[in-house]
């Protein structure tokens, strides 16, 4: 076998610009021989990470039909070193079977596991109530379950029919109480039922997609479903935030798993992720697998290998991915602790704000979501989500009556009008949006700083009254100011409430003292907080570890803030031994200082780094 093109270097990934240069040397001049190499023999795994590649019916019949395929893909793709491979089956002729076992058999020899998969559709989404629809859905898993133990369940499982059946059926019901309801019935019958009764002993892994707003909409159900199926494979799919459809911001795959794998426990297998029409964007998909390491997860499945493969297009993000794989790894080795970051309130079937979870991770802000009401954090965050729990008014008052504070967006705010947190702020007008580049951000008392944003920005208007004074930082035009991040005592806690941006991702692009002004309210609750522009998320592990990701094309100067009297000496940033700055720092603070110990550094674009104190 020829040896392989030479990974990237690893510790600084290349800006997005430079990726078509990458992929022209790397993936479209591969050395003579390459595709057609011999099977290499079952080599090392990873240490420390597991590593799974999906591949389509069509995959199988263009890469693994003939031996000869299957030793020049298994070439290709050695240096993900994988641990395991899915084949999908569209077919539901039992002949079907023999060719799936020869192949099965020839990959498990070369030291990969080999599980089945299936994609529920049929030119489309399924149709839940047609007999055709349930009778393929049956058939291809019936074929899979001759040949597996495991078959995993591609996200094609919602339906968005509106044929007469359906409407009929649904009643008086909203789209999304009947699909959730419908497809957990029909899947638990024609998909889970027939694979266990030819192979009683089969697990059927269910996948979420990462459109987690429109789950129940279309049919998923995560409180429901989960318990029916033997495992769970989560989406990460962040793809191209800015360019894709779906714009769901990097961050967000993080809290995918963190939620909802988290929630299904030992049923938690695995990170879906994919590079789907994402030719140019390797710093993009690289950042698809930080979320998946960071988040811990079990298993990650790359999809799928035909995208990652000559001629497709997007397969020039492969370079970048497999010269990635060793510092995957050796971060995924090196974290120690639990995962930390601020109570989320995440209620499972829940519809928010759009991802505004992940745009709260995009600047700094680590998220840790739950789908209980947090009740004894210091602080927690409850967004527009948090309305699917029933008690949610009376619980917010009991935290704030017993001095805890909450962390409201205004969205939510506007939405509870019956309740008693609703009169926290005195507003006299909150009709239409209102746009500036000037921002007042409040220091102490009356102390106060103007600073401007590259552009204006937009917002809900919300108008205040001057007392009580409540305006941590505002937006400024000349008629008026309006509330932008508002804080009040109430009862013996404190409310706070953040008017998000018209454009959630302007949410980055807010100047730093504004997003500083932000992050210092979670202080008390972390013991660290970040400082510096947005696009850098942070992710604590434990009580010393902290990793910062910098997702913009550009650097990005940034520090640590830590309780005065934290360690100066001793402080070291393992992946790349990142030249550290660490001091004692104050601010002037009105009538008093604030003291504080800084840890600061240079980020490089898409650079991260893992910093850990003494």
């Amino acid at each position: 076998m020829p040896s392989s093109p030479a990974p990237l270097a690893a510790s600084r990934p290349a800006p997005r610009r430079r990726l078509a240069l990458v992929f022209l040397a790397g993936a479209l001049s591969l050395p003579p021989g390459w595709l057609r190499a011999e099977a290499p023999a079952p080599g090392p795994r990873w240490q420390h990470i597991k590593t799974a590649l999906f591949f389509t019916s069509e995959d199988v019949k263009q890469l693994l039909a003939k031996p000869e395929d299957r030793r020049a893909t298994l070439a290709y793709f050695a240096p993900l070193r994988l641990t395991k491979v899915y084949l999908d089956n569209a077919s539901v002729d039992p002949a079907a079977v023999a060719s799936l076992r020869e192949i099965a058999a020839d990959l498990r020899a070369q030291g990969l596991e080999v599980s089945g998969a299936v994609v529920p559709s049929n030119r489309g989404p399924l149709c839940y109530n047609n007999p055709d629809d349930m009778a393929l859905l049956e058939g291809r898993v019936r074929v899979l379950a001759q040949v597996f133990d495991e078959i995993i369940v591609d996200d094609w499982l919602f339906t968005t029919c509106t044929c007469a059946k359906c409407l009929e059926g649904r009643g008086s019901d909203s789209w999304a109480d009947y699909r959730s309801r419908l497809v957990a019935e029909q899947s638990k019958r024609h998909l889970i039922d027939a694979a266990k009764q030819v192979r009683p002993e089969v697990r059927v892994i269910i996948k979420y997609p990462n459109w987690y707003e429109g789950h129940r909409q279309n049919g998923y159900d995560v409180a429901r479903q989960t318990p029916q199926f033997d495992g769970v494979s989560v989406g990460i799919e962040t793809r191209q935030p800015t360019t894709q459809d779906q714009h769901i911001p990097t961050y967000s795959g993080f809290v995918f798993q963190q939620w909802i794998g988290g929630d299904a426990g030992a049923k938690w297998r695995s990170a879906w992720l994919d590079n789907s029409q994402m030719q140019g964007a390797g710093n993009d998909f690289v950042a698809q697998v930080w979320q998946a390491v960071l988040a811990r997860a079990p298993e990650i499945i790359f999809w799928c290998a035909g995208e990652l493969h000559p001629p497709n297009p997007s397969c020039d993000v492969y370079p970048p991915l497999w010269g990635m794989m060793p510092e995957f790894d050796r971060l995924a080795g090196m974290l120690s602790g639990p995962a930390r970051g601020i109570p989320i309130h995440l209620p499972l079937g829940a519809v928010g704000e759009y991802n505004i979870f992940g745009y709260l991770g995009m600047v700094g802000l680590p998220m840790a979501p739950r789908t209980a009401f947090p009740a004894d954090s210091k602080t927690a965050i409850f967004t527009q989500h948090s309305l699917r729990d029933p008690q949610l008014g009376a619980e917010l008052l009991a935290r704030v009556r017993s001095g805890k504070e909450v962390f409201l967006t205004w969205s939510l705010l506007r939405d509870l009008r019956g309740s008693e947190l609703r009169r926290a702020l005195n507003v006299i007008s909150e009709d239409g949006t209102v746009a500036s580049s000037t921002f007042r951000v409040r220091e102490m008392f009356w102390r106060s700083t103007p600073v401007e944003a590259t552009r204006p920005l937009t917002f809900p208007r919300i108008e205040l009254s001057t007392w009580p004074y409540v305006r941590q930082v505002a937006l400024v035009r000349e008629d008026a100011d309006f509330g932008v991040l508002m804080t009040a005592p109430y009862l013996e806690g404190q409310v706070d409430v953040l008017n998000m941006p018209d454009n959630s991702y302007d949410l980055q692009r807010l100047p730093e003292p504004v997003l500083n002004s932000i992050r210092s309210l979670f202080f008390g609750e972390l013991g660290v907080r970040l400082v510096g522009r947005g696009g850098v998320a942070l992710y604590p592990f434990g009580e010393r570890q902290y990793v910062l990701y910098n997702m913009n094309d550009g650097p990005a100067k940034v520090a640590l803030r830590l309780p005065a009297g934290s360690p100066t000496q001793g402080w070291q940033e393992r992946m790349h031994s990142t030249n550290l700055s660490v001091s004692e720092v104050q601010e002037d603070r009105g009538p008093w200082t604030r003291r504080e110990t800084e840890v600061a550094l240079a980020l490089g674009p898409f650079e991260l780094v893992l910093l850990e104190r003494p």
